[in-house]
């Protein structure tokens, strides 16, 4: 017993464990404290957007989840805060982009993305914060033209035109093919009375984006300042008939777009694959679409247009069937199942189509141009040609309604009448081997057999077949004239 109390070490006091074991313990809690605020354990305390996703489509919900979930996951990143921001601008919820914009750009203060996006994000709500975020932008990344057309519109809205007009010059030396500053010197020297200067813009900017309405409205303004009637009312003409949007070059608000994927958003990347001949990216996206909205007779009749450019018939057929049996005074699906008929052969449902589109939308030059052309070929000359002449009234010295009109005139033994129409049509379309071969026939019966042999000549390079006795015919009579006129 002795022995066993000598070897025993003595007991530490009881106090002193307990204050060990509360010290042991505050250290852990701080430690705790610090891996929660270091690695995202504490998330709840963390501010992150939370945009309410009850009411949204599926497919937008999950995409807010899960680029939100990675800014909790990582939230010093600022590559996390931007891309859920542009997830959320994509998504037309620009407050709580803005937010994310400003938090990436403390992050990464030499990143030209954030403060360029938050500009775009904030707009319409702080025009002068939107200002500075953009000249912000400017200054990380000079070369960059989009920030300077930016800078110009912001400069535009606050009544600064003169500031503007530079801004816009500026994106042109950095970018010289940029479609939107041409546009944006052309109206501005417009607006100061400088129409032909403004022409030269406005016709550059015409060029890189042809079927912007925008453009074509400032050059119908354009053109009248500077005294060309016929040219403004061309213009305008077409300003009504166009709904592109101008064709923009900027990556940086691209990229933002692209992560959107509500259906009005694939709606616009699967026309604008469709536009540049991407057809598989184009198919895929409106079998998305389909999917999503089925019951959209808008996004069936581009689904159909989409697949009649790659002559896919029977599948074109089905979008445009079922288009009609959501809406069945849809013009474009009865024009474009028109089409598909056509193509058949079918041309008595063809000219049923047809007219069905016509019922609503009287206007439409193609489908007036393509029912006059069956009508002709059935021997209904008469209807035919009061349809050409309604075309033309709507596009003047457009090729598809001028030779049309020549057409059925030659059909009806009017040559002489024919020729000025044929001769624009040739005009406005010189690889057009029908219109070089109708205009020669016209020629003909005038005994201007030379200018005929010319026409003729032409269509054959381009590849019609033409009677070989024809072609022999018109040879001889050249050579008769050419003999007579040298005795």
């Amino acid at each position: 017993m002795s022995r066993k109390r000598k070897n025993q070490k003595p007991s530490a006091p009881r106090g002193g464990r307990r204050r060990w074991l509360l010290t042991l313990a505050v250290l852990a809690g701080v430690l705790a404290l610090l891996l929660g605020l270091r690695f995202g354990l504490l998330r709840e305390k963390v501010q992150v957007p939370d945009p309410d996703r009850s009411e949204m489509e599926p497919q937008v919900g999950a995409a807010i989840e899960t680029s939100r979930s990675a800014v909790l996951a990582a939230p010093e990143s600022p590559e996390a805060w931007g891309r859920f921001g542009m997830v959320l601008h994509a998504h037309r919820m620009e407050s709580d982009a803005a937010f994310c914009y400003r938090r990436a750009a403390e992050l990464s203060p030499s990143e030209f993305r954030w403060p360029y996006l938050l500009a775009h994000a904030i707009r319409d709500a702080d025009s002068d914060a939107a200002l500075v975020a953009a000249e912000a932008a400017s200054r990380l990344k000079p070369d960059y033209a989009s920030t300077y057309v930016l800078r110009a519109q912001l400069l535009e809205t606050a009544n600064r035109q003169g500031e503007a007009l530079s801004l816009y010059q500026k994106a042109l030396e950095a970018e010289p093919e940029n479609a939107m500053a041409e546009f944006g010197v052309g109206r501005l020297l417009l607006a100061e009375g400088k129409a032909e200067e403004a022409l030269t813009h406005l016709l550059r900017a015409r060029d890189m984006s042809p079927e912007a309405a925008p453009i074509r409205g400032s050059l119908a303004q354009a053109y009248r300042q500077a005294g060309d009637r016929d040219a403004a009312l061309r213009e305008n003409r077409l300003a009504s008939q166009l709904t592109d949007p101008i064709v923009i070059h900027d990556p940086v608000h691209y990229a933002m777009r692209k992560e959107s994927v509500s259906s009005v958003a694939l709606l616009e990347r699967a026309i604008e694959a469709d536009r540049a001949r991407d057809f598989a990216t184009a198919e895929d996206l409106f079998e998305q679409l389909v999917e999503l909205r089925p019951d959209d007779a808008n996004i069936r009749t581009r689904f159909g247009d989409a697949l009649a450019r790659q002559s896919k018939i029977q599948g074109a057929k089905g979008q445009y069937e079922k288009a009609l049996q959501i809406q069945s005074e849809l013009a474009p699906a009865h024009y474009g199942l028109g089409n598909m008929l056509n193509f058949e052969g079918d041309y008595e449902g063809a000219v049923r189509e047809y007219q069905a589109a016509l019922s609503t939308r009287p206007d439409h030059v193609s489908t007036l141009v393509n029912l006059s052309a069956i009508l002709a070929f059935q021997g209904h000359l008469e209807e035919a040609e009061d349809l050409s002449r309604r075309a033309l009234e709507v596009e003047p010295n457009a090729f598809a309604p001028t030779f049309a009109l020549g057409r059925v005139l030659v059909q009806r033994s009017r040559y002489q009448e024919a020729i000025p129409f044929l001769e624009t049509a040739v005009s406005a379309r010189s690889e057009s081997g029908p219109a070089h071969l109708q205009l020669g026939i016209a020629l003909v019966t005038t005994g201007d057999y030379a200018s005929a042999w010319k026409h003729v000549e032409r269509a054959q390079e381009l590849g019609e077949k033409i009677p070989s006795n024809l072609v022999e015919e018109l040879r001889r009579r050249v050579e008769g004239a050419g003999r007579r006129k040298s005795g």
